[in-house]
């Protein structure tokens, strides 16, 4: 969920949601795959966990221990079994003294996996059923939405020109929240985006809202940067400004623990109005929906009950 001067890479593919990691930030072609004997001289412990969350937290003001699962252990012995440290706490001492490595792990914890259109199926159910109840019942006004996690923008933008297409003379606006300030600065600026995070975007939207950049790269019309506003968010321990009509947190919420995924429910189920929706990730499941007043209506849709 989160950004002074981007080197993100943007070839790099989402690692999986059972923590099977496809690829890692890297110089260049990246180092080799570590051996077996390699990922187990990395094995954590607790000392090494709490020593690593104890220089995250001064740097980077994240809670590891908010994110202690087996797939985050997992992640975190793939990548560091590739870095050029001995141990543990040579990284952690590497953190403290480099800040382009500093930069590049938060970019890894982060997980800054970004397209517009992204599960198109489930984008195509918002704008053909859900966004049109919801503008029913809002008209005349405009629609109040928070896209939270929204990484380089691709969400937002992409509900932005939904909006557009099915109300576009109403006043909408979209907060977008993340806690990596280096992709909100790609985010604010729209773009440049590469063609390959364009590929799930229909036709009619790319030749409506998309306009060529520089090098083969791609930028949003003026219009939907009018839309949304941008700004760092912590999930963990800001609150929503308001209440929103629609509320988006996708993908986000399985690399939590269990405890902070209801901590995390219970905030995004409170910013969202009666007769709202919460729209989440496709791997996600919101448990206890009904203990906060909501109603299942398909996967990944939520709706606030009144």
């Amino acid at each position: 969920m989160m950004k002074a001067g981007s080197y993100r890479k943007r070839e790099r593919k989402e690692w999986g949601v059972n923590g099977q990691d496809q690829a890692l930030p890297s110089n260049g072609s990246g180092p080799p795959q570590p051996d077996n004997s390699t990922v187990s001289r990395w094995q954590m412990l607790d000392k090494d966990y709490l020593l690593l969350r104890d220089a995250v937290l001064e740097l980077m003001s994240i809670d590891l221990l908010h994110y202690r699962t087996v797939q985050m252990e997992r992640r975190l012995t793939t990548y560091l079994s590739r870095s050029e440290q001995d141990t543990w706490a040579s990284y952690t001492q590497m953190l403290y003294r480099q800040p382009e490595e500093a930069r590049r792990f938060l970019e890894f914890l982060t997980i800054n996996v970004s397209s517009f259109y992204r599960d198109a199926d489930k984008w195509t159910i918002l704008a053909e059923k859900i966004l049109p109840d919801l503008l029913n019942r809002t008209k005349p006004y405009g629609l109040q939405a928070w896209s939270i996690g929204c990484s380089l923008g691709a969400e937002p933008y992409t509900l932005a020109m939904l909006l557009c297409e099915l109300a576009s003379g109403r006043r909408h606006k979209i907060d977008a929240g993340d806690i990596d300030t280096a992709v909100l600065d790609v985010a604010r600026a729209a773009g440049p985006y590469s063609s390959n995070e364009l590929r799930e975007l229909p036709p009619r939207l790319t030749e409506k809202f998309i306009v060529a950049a520089d090098n083969n790269q791609f930028g949003v019309r003026p219009e939907l940067r009018r839309l949304v506003h941008f700004e760092r968010f912590d999930l963990l321990q800001d609150k929503a400004a308001r209440l929103y009509d629609l509320v988006i947190c996708r993908n986000l919420v399985i690399y939590f623990t269990p405890a902070i995924k209801e901590q995390v429910f219970r905030e995004l189920a409170l910013a969202v109005k009666p007769g709202g929706i919460l729209f989440i990730g496709s791997t996600e499941t919101f448990t206890n929906f009904r203990q906060y007043g909501f109603t299942y209506l398909g996967p990944s849709f939520y709706q606030r009950n009144g």
